[in-house]
């Protein structure tokens, strides 16, 4: 990164400046009062335990209604049966990694929706947010693959926004696939820009298709997962979801296909260079250790 005079700014100063405006946030959202808000810490020793490791809070005992985001409480058997799954994965993630994710607390709840859609998991990150990680149980339960991949996807998202200063903007990315591609909400938003009034008919497909993301990859070029043609932010976090539960398949499937190839490449970039720890060996003896069947 460079200043207007085109001199480069330390690493070690653009982190300082990451944590101010991160700091920043979190003092806009006390003076709100929206931390007094927020649900209790879990009771389960081993949930708590990780949580201390990491600096993380765990919920299992919260729901919430609104319009446009509801979740229930998840049942003692549905806390019990998937914890050592989140755990498992979790655990993967070197304690800097987690930090840098930004993210405060995990709600661990049940039949989540999202705009009035199914959903494993999701995240609230920014401005007038605690940073908080959702994951279904439920799903999780009805499809392991799937929900290990999902706690991973949610939590590159965090890594994303917070990876660079415009949040999930990545022009860079979308080049990859090549100069007359379109990601699906790109070309829906093209359409109605066009049609000159945004308030038009919606293609319900293009407002998040979750229904979509599942455990099965996709068979077509350049695209780990069906899902990933939604858009650069949900392109990145399949890439990156699949490589750390999934990583052997991955390299499997890039070996063969050049446009994965350099997404995978450039995804390993991005991540060191904002987490040292995502080097060479975290995947070579970390995630290519993993034997999941696919």
């Amino acid at each position: 990164m460079s200043n207007s005079e085109g001199r480069s700014i330390p690493d070690t100063a653009i982190e300082t400046l990451r944590n101010l405006s991160v700091a920043a946030e979190r003092c806009f959202t006390r003076v709100m009062g929206v931390y007094e808000l927020q649900p209790e810490e879990t009771k389960d020793e081993r949930l708590l335990s990780l949580g201390k490791e990491y600096g993380l809070k765990f919920v299992t005992d919260d729901a919430l209604d609104c319009q446009d985001f509801s979740y229930g409480k998840p049942t003692e058997v549905q806390v019990r049966s998937t914890r050592d799954l989140i755990v498992q994965e979790l655990s993967m993630y070197p304690k800097e990694a987690i930090e840098k994710t930004r993210i405060e607390q995990i709600i661990l709840c049940n039949d989540l929706v999202v705009s009035k859609k199914r959903a494993a998991g999701t995240i609230k990150v920014g401005l007038h947010f605690v940073d908080t990680l959702f994951i279904d149980l439920g799903q999780l339960n009805a499809d392991e693959m799937h929900g290990r991949r999902t706690v991973h996807h949610e939590l590159y998202h965090a890594i994303d926004f917070r990876d660079t200063w415009h949040g999930f903007v990545d022009p860079e990315w979308t080049r990859i696939q090549g100069e007359n591609f379109r990601y699906e909400f790109d070309a829906a938003a093209e359409l109605h820009r066009w049609m000159d009034n945004p308030q038009d008919v919606r293609p319900r497909d293009f407002d998040d298709p979750y229904h979509r993301m599942t455990s099965k990859g996709s068979t077509i070029p350049g695209f780990i997962s069906d899902y990933a043609r939604y858009s650069v932010s949900e392109d990145k976090a399949e890439v990156f979801c699949y490589l750390m539960v999934s990583y052997n398949y991955v390299m499997k499937r890039a070996a063969g296909d050049a446009i994965l190839k350099c997404k995978v490449e450039r995804m390993k970039e991005m991540l060191e260079a904002y987490i040292p720890e995502f080097n060479q060996s975290f995947w070579r003896k970390t995630a290519a250790g993993r034997r999941f069947v696919d």
